[in-house]
């Protein structure tokens, strides 16, 4: 291994490995020490936990749970069982650390033997008094330092911090000096920040309960093989509930319970770092009951595909309009996935049924258990071990090939843009040509009518050969020939203004919404007239997407 593939998540240990931890710490319930005294969870956190073992659950398994959603990393884990003197437990997790760090095993072990055949009256301590102070003069805390006494393992009047916040555990400011500073640091840091300000709260399962008068068929918004959503009302809130319950039957029953843990897991993890107005809003989680559960921002107007296949007898069908407002709140919310932080976060499995739509028609991205941190800025991609999304919406490189990219979401949103101007589904076995792709690529120019969605009415504004022009351009072969998402972005947005008859600084044009005056700096930056519309400058990224100068578009439109 290199040192990034020593860096694992905690969430990312193997199954057997931490099925093997989970066995050593549930012993004697030594998971207990670990929770309250080393990631410092409160008293009513930690019994929560320990009624794991009421539903034949392992302790241990629901607290690394816990502790993962917080990103913390299995060296980290393998610090605090060094602090706890627990090398059983460390020499499980030592193929998952840098070698460096393993010493802390054999040298630890030495130090606490050597501390039985030689014990040191002036090294004891008497925590009765309460005094760091006097700890700290009395003892040297260090990577290579075990010569403390066996019961400081057992600190009986400090094991919990009573005060602390529930799902908000930190790491001990006197962290171990590993001989590397900025592991030191980190801890540290962490331990100041916790989840930061960002971090969505943990809600009780009786909550829930309540919120969905205790999960009623009536408020079921949908199931699938990830379990069950249902609509609630929590703190005089419209939420939707997604409980997951995958039926444990057959062999590998454990493994696929565990691959959807690890979704919602991840889901958690990338709503909570990444929050924006076109992505879907998460409000909380719950872990500890009888069922893993995340609570998000009710969608009174369902998915994109419910609307675009007007499955809903009662809501009319989606104008070109909102159609392309769609279109381009779906690209906001994806460029920023993949421009925000080191490394862009690739969606993975972008379609319309995961396209959301509010109360305003305003799409919102969800589910994100596929999600993945794509390649640094200086790679094309990244290769990935397993296949996972809705084939539809896939490239061959990535089905293929398994080479992971930004261009993956592009394609997929090429798809959706396909949706939007057709109303058809991504896949039909039905039609000649069973894929949306192929069945738009074979129209010939001059037959795009006839694809066509008339249930959006009247197409005054040309939107209808914007979305396909578009859409070709994101379904490219090739995944360098695709747009990057901020340039789709840009495309959507200049062609709000491209066709529209000048209008005069104080007049409203009647096509642009709300969000799209906030657009307006960023328009002049591309090179677009704020009150024409006109394409005053060439800008590369305005001719790579095919809109010329004197404000005129390709040939195409």
């Amino acid at each position: 291994m290199n040192n990034n593939e020593y860096h694992m998540y905690v969430y990312d240990m193997p199954y057997a490995t931490r099925r093997a931890l989970c066995g050593i710490l549930d012993i004697n319930n030594t998971w207990e020490e670990l929770a309250g005294v080393y990631m410092c969870f409160d008293v009513g956190s930690v019994q929560r936990l320990g009624q794991a073992i009421l539903r034949n659950q392992s302790p241990t398994d629901e607290l690394l749970t816990l502790w993962g959603t917080q990103n913390h990393t299995v060296l980290e884990l393998f610090i605090l069982l060094s602090q706890m003197q627990h090398y059983q437990a460390m020499r499980v997790l030592k193929d998952y650390v840098d070698p460096k760090y393993r010493q802390l095993i054999r040298e630890g072990e030495e130090n606490f033997s050597r501390l039985f055949r030689k014990p040191e009256a002036e090294n004891l301590v008497d925590l009765s008094k309460n005094d760091d102070a006097a700890l700290e003069n009395n003892m040297k805390y260090g990577a290579h330092n075990f010569n403390q006494p066996k019961n400081l393992r057992e600190p009986q009047k400090v094991l919990f911090r009573a005060n602390e916040a529930f799902a908000q555990p930190t790491i001990p400011k006197r962290a171990v000096d590993v001989g590397n500073g900025h592991i030191a640091r980190r801890l540290s840091d962490e331990s100041n920040g916790n989840i930061g300000e960002n971090s969505s709260p943990m809600i009780s399962y009786s909550e829930l309960e309540v919120a969905t008068g205790n999960w009623d068929k009536k408020k079921l918004l949908g199931k699938g093989g990830f379990g069950t959503v249902y609509k609630g009302l929590w703190n005089l809130t419209d939420v939707a509930v997604k409980r997951l319950e995958v039926q444990k039957e057959g062999d590998d029953s454990e493994e696929i319970w565990r691959t959807h843990r690890e979704q919602s897991l991840r889901e958690l993890k990338y709503l909570n770092s990444r929050r924006h107005d076109n992505i879907l809003p998460l409000y909380g989680f719950s872990i500890g009951g009888p069922y893993d559960c995340l609570v998000y921002q009710y969608m009174p107007n369902g998915s994109l595909e419910d609307r675009l296949l007007c499955r809903d007898p009662n809501k009319p069908p989606l104008s070109w309009l909102q159609r392309h407002n769609i279109a381009t709140g779906t690209a906001r919310g994806l460029q920023f996935l993949h421009r925000v932080g080191s490394k862009p976060l690739v969606h993975g499995d972008i379609k319309s049924a995961n396209i959301l739509l509010d109360s305003n028609l305003e799409p919102k991205i969800g589910d994100f258990g596929l999600a993945r941190e794509g390649p640094l800025e200086q790679y094309t991609h990244v290769k990935v071990s397993r296949v996972h999304g809705t084939r539809p919406y896939l490239p061959d490189e990535f089905l293929r090939g398994k080479k992971f990219s930004t261009k993956v979401d592009t394609f997929s949103f090429g798809i959706v843009l396909f949706e939007l101007a057709t109303g058809l589904r991504a896949y039909d076995d039905s039609r000649h040509f069973k894929f949306l792709k192929d069945e738009v690529e074979a129209a010939v120019d001059d037959n795009f009518s006839e694809l066509q969605d008339v249930k959006a009415g009247p197409d005054s504004t040309l939107v209808f050969p914007r979305l396909i022009e578009l859409g070709k351009k994101c379904v490219a072969s090739k995944a360098k020939d695709r747009p990057e998402m901020v340039d789709a972005l840009g495309h959507l947005v200049a062609a709000t203004h491209i066709r529209e008859p000048p209008v005069s600084l104080n007049e409203r044009n009647p096509f642009q919404t709300d969000r799209e005056q906030d657009f307006l700096p960023a328009l002049a930056a591309l090179g677009i007239s704020q009150s024409t519309g006109q394409v005053v400058a060439d800008i590369p990224l305005i001719s790579a997407l095919g809109i010329k100068s004197q404000g005129s578009t390709s040939s195409s439109d």
